[in-house]
């Protein structure tokens, strides 16, 4: 079974952001728990971004966990998106693997509308499906050749957009799958450097 799906949220950037967080795709419509980005409540990205600004999550379904985690990235200064804009989706699977990109999302749009943003996170770069590999695709369709060094996470990069150099940073995947590889304090630790960190 294979069945084509178009994004259901594009992307949010709030005013001034400064760091544009891209996944991969949104997990099976079955596993959400509200109608926003990382709706699986097994994911721990939100637990990550809650633990960075030092506050409990309180709401974990409905219009009100919407609103808490828009506020989270609000206060963040944080753009979010994904990078496929339509899949085509195997077997109704949600791993990452099982998903064929059709269209990339736009992110050169997003930068446009956002002139404030000059770091880009990559949430994902195992497997053969991941936000890093589809935004290479993705900046290879733009006529962009690039190559992430290969090594330890965080890894670090940059291209050129128009007059700006966009700083990008693959983390660890804040899925319960790759949990096993790293602990919850230390993946708060990375993403909390490369949020609170400034570009240099």
């Amino acid at each position: 079974m294979i069945e084509q799906e178009t994004h259901p949220w594009k992307w949010f950037a709030p005013k001034n952001s400064e760091i544009l967080m891209i996944g991969t795709f949104p997990t099976a419509k079955r596993n959400w728990s509200f109608n926003f980005f990382y709706p699986n409540k097994a994911n721990l990205f939100w637990s990550v971004m809650a633990r960075i600004i030092k506050k409990e999550l309180k709401h974990f379904s409905g219009e009100n966990a919407v609103e808490e985690r828009r506020n989270i990235l609000e206060s963040l200064n944080i753009a979010i998106t994904d990078m496929g804009f339509e899949i085509m989706r195997k077997e109704g699977s949600s791993l990452d693997e099982m998903l064929v990109p059709i269209q990339y999302m736009e992110i050169f749009q997003i930068l446009k509308e956002n002139p404030t943003i000059n770091k880009i996170i990559l949430t994902s770069s195992s497997g053969p499906v991941s936000a890093s590999r589809w935004f290479v695709e993705y900046l290879k369709s733009k006529n962009i050749k690039h190559v992430f060094p290969i090594g330890l996470k965080p890894l670090s990069s940059h291209f050129q957009f128009e007059d700006r150099i966009i700083k990008l940073i693959i983390l660890h995947s804040p899925s319960r799958r790759a949990a096993n590889r790293i602990s919850f304090d230390k993946l708060v630790e990375m993403y909390e450097h490369e949020i609170i960190s400034p570009i240099g």
